[in-house]
């Protein structure tokens, strides 16, 4: 029973903290809100535009709102009341979804609109995602940290497998129009669950200006050699996220499957990221957390080696939920690290840093992957590009002998 309770998901801040269950409630309801707009805002752009380049502008305009605005929420994070921040942003945030959904019933919807709200929606998700990020620590016990990520992790998986298939079936029934409104709805909702948190001003009064605010920083985490390593181990993160690029062709040309199947290998790596975060009670107990986030890493890079490796379907399944389970358990490891060797003052620009990195994730990573398609033959795409996380992953192991040989019954974190 006692090997089962380590396995097992800790819900002990669940249980144990009010203000953390006003923020899992808040997190669980906005990603299933933003899993509508998933599917609603490419789908009704390719609508009216008849353009590939449209759906592809407005994503980007997207991303890179949410990028910069990583950073500004976390000087806010730093400097304003953090429960206000989030709160500001996401009902702002629902506000112009409401509009997207006026727009969308108008008998001429206009372009211009979306990219509008995009810009706004970019916005107020970074600022929200990076405060919300910082206000973690301060409301659960530090050992329970690993458990909160897990807990956290856990809502992104299940939200990016099981939103977009309830927006599809929203916009079937009921056009975007109603998709949109239950977006709103439901940050409505997300928006509540945060106005129900005690005040949560920063640690400390911030007199310099936000420019300065967000290099001290980047001084900060460059500086630490923990902080700064498990940042490094983030950017190698980074560069295996885009490995849905080489599916499409990976799937034609060498596995020789149709839709179904190519459904089922971009699944695989969410459906191996829940089971990490459903067996990650252990993580909790963790002393040499630096070792167990190399060797999370590896499991990730080595999935994706042998998703590539044989020409098979079912082990390109496999290897394919290996790389989701790794990196799961590594993403878990680093937040609670980061979050238990973070000085208060500082987790708004640090977590602004992190969200950055979970934002850019995906545009790094194709490009990345685009590199290795172009240069490689079809059949050794996967391979070669999970090779890349390996060896990276090896070189930080190398560099690294702060984080390499992070001990934390003897490295007492800081004192918030």
């Amino acid at each position: 029973m006692r090997i089962l309770d380590k396995l097992v998901i800790d819900i002990d801040p669940l249980r144990t903290s009010r203000e953390f269950r006003y923020i899992f409630v808040a997190r669980v309801v906005s990603i299933f809100g933003l899993g509508f707009l998933v599917v609603a805002i490419p789908l009704q752009m390719y609508d009216l535009t008849g353009s590939t380049a449209h759906v592809a502008a407005v994503a980007t305009v997207l991303g890179l709102t949410t990028f910069g605005a990583t950073f500004v929420g976390g000087a806010l994070a730093d400097r304003c009341d953090r429960r206000r921040v989030i709160a500001i942003a996401r009902g702002t945030a629902g506000v112009f979804f409401a509009v997207l959904a006026v727009n969308s019933f108008l008998p001429e919807p206009q372009v211009w609109v979306i990219y509008l709200c995009a810009v706004v929606d970019g916005a107020c998700g970074g600022i929200s995602a990076t405060a919300l990020m910082a206000v973690t620590p301060s409301l659960i016990p530090r050992d329970k940290l690993a458990a909160a990520g897990a807990l956290m992790a856990l809502t992104a998986d299940l939200g990016s497998m099981i939103g977009p298939a309830l927006g599809g079936v929203v916009i079937a029934l009921g056009g975007v129009g109603a998709n949109y409104t239950l977006a709103a709805i439901t940050t409505a909702i997300t928006t509540f669950c945060i106005t129900r948190l005690p005040s949560l001003p920063p640690p400390n009064e911030v007199s310099e200006s936000p420019l300065r605010s967000v290099a001290g920083g980047f001084r900060f985490a460059i500086g630490d050699r923990v902080i700064g390593g498990l940042l490094l181990a983030g950017f190698v993160s980074m560069l295996l996220a885009g490995w849905a690029v080489l599916i499409p062709e990976y799937a034609a040309e060498v596995l020789g499957v149709g839709p179904a199947a190519m459904g089922l290998l971009y699944a695989a790596p969410a459906i191996g990221a829940v089971v990490g975060s459903l067996t990650s009670g252990w993580t909790g107990t963790v002393r040499r957390s630096g070792l167990a986030v190399f060797l999370a890493m590896l499991i990730s890079a080595a999935g994706l080696v042998g998703a590539g490796a044989v020409g098979s379907v079912i082990v390109a399944v496999a290897g394919l939920l290996a790389h989701g389970f790794g990196e799961a358990v590594a993403d878990i490891l680093r937040f609670a690290t980061v979050q238990k060797y973070t000085p208060d003052e500082y987790h708004g620009r640090i977590a602004g840093v992190w969200t950055a990195q979970v934002t850019a994730g995906a545009s790094v990573g194709a490009f990345v992957a685009g590199v290795v398609a172009a240069v490689v033959p079809v059949h050794l795409a996967l391979t070669v590009y999970g090779a890349t996380g390996l060896v990276a992953t090896v070189l930080l192991w190398a560099i690294l002998p702060a984080l390499r040989r992070l001990d934390e019954s003897r490295t007492p974190a800081p004192v918030a």
